[in-house]
């Protein structure tokens, strides 16, 4: 993911990417049965089809399960659900939802179940496609469920576990993969604003020279430093089937608020250009600030790792 981010230069493009096989892949593979995995995985891996994941609620964020309003109800052999979800990366063009809802109002989160929505599923929708300040090249949507009826055996693990064993999986996973993404665009943006201030000629020599230029490389290189061991602590837990709720909401704070900061920085380094729309520094200002928010909060990341010491 790193690496990807790096290379495609837009962040829209990584997230798009990430939300089908991270979040909207990932679930089936961790938790699917086997007959779920040989019906879907194989479409999913080849790209023939496109996931995302229904979670966030337009009346819940941070407090995704405690609030949540979409239901379903078991109906013979089949969930008929009610709801909708907001925010929904892929979903424009998404075939394939992991979705959460509740089947029991009484357990919190304990009371929420999973699903594998199909897009032709009797009852599925697609809201407008939402016109967001960055992140603009991956497609974001509402999507909307009117007594959608998904068949029993679309139940991703046991009904009322869903939100504790896929949810909570998934999005540790999430958090790293967006971390990684981070440090792959804060990579990209130093490489070219060193190559840009070595270009770059005033007062009769390249701004590579002055000390305020050097010093916030330095800083930038710092932070990706900082950034990349953090990911890999937290990669290292994750590989190992291991839960990392501190690793991953500490590594997703600091590489996503280092993005904001580095992204700032290089932009001073590339002064008036960094405004006009042909320039990469632009658009990453924009796509930077979706890091503190998806996927959880810097907010919400800090109460999850005050409450895990």
């Amino acid at each position: 993911t790193e690496a990807f981010a790096e290379g495609a230069t837009d962040g829209g493009v990584t997230l798009a990417w990430g939300a089908h096989t991270i979040i909207g892949s990932m679930p089936i593979v961790l938790c699917g049965t086997p007959e779920q995995k040989q019906k879907y995985i194989p479409r999913l891996a080849t790209g023939e089809w496109t996931a995302g994941l229904g979670l966030t609620e337009p009346g819940s964020d941070s407090d995704a399960a405690g609030s949540m309003e979409t239901r379903a109800e078991k109906k013979g052999d089949r969930y008929v659900l009610n709801g909708s979800k907001m925010f929904i990366t892929n979903g424009p063009i998404g075939d394939v939802f992991v979705v959460m809802a509740v089947t029991d109002k009484k357990k919190g989160a304990m009371g929420v179940s999973v699903f594998i929505v199909e897009k032709d599923f009797k009852g599925f929708s697609v809201g407008k496609k939402l016109n967001k300040m960055g992140m603009r090249t991956s497609t974001t949507s509402e999507l909307i469920f009117e007594d959608m009826e998904v068949p029993a055996e679309n139940l991703l693990t046991k009904e009322n576990s869903g939100f504790v064993r896929v949810g909570r999986a998934t999005l540790e996973w999430e958090r790293t993969v967006l971390v990684a993404s981070a440090i792959g665009s804060i990579q990209y943006l130093l490489d070219q604003s060193v190559k840009y201030a070595k270009n770059r000629v005033q007062f009769g020599e390249p701004i590579v020279r002055f000390q305020a230029i050097q010093d916030k490389i330095a800083r930038a290189r710092m932070r990706l430093d900082a950034a990349r061991l953090l990911l890999y602590k937290s990669a290292v837990k994750k590989d190992r089937g291991e839960s990392a709720p501190i690793e991953s909401s500490i590594a997703k704070v600091y590489a996503t608020e280092a993005m904001i900061d580095v992204t700032y920085d290089m932009g001073q380094i590339h002064g008036g250009y960094c405004f006009i729309h042909e320039y990469p520094i632009e658009r990453s200002y924009r796509d930077a600030r979706l890091g503190t928010l998806g996927g959880g909060t810097s907010e919400v990341m800090r109460s999850i790792i005050a409450a895990n010491i």
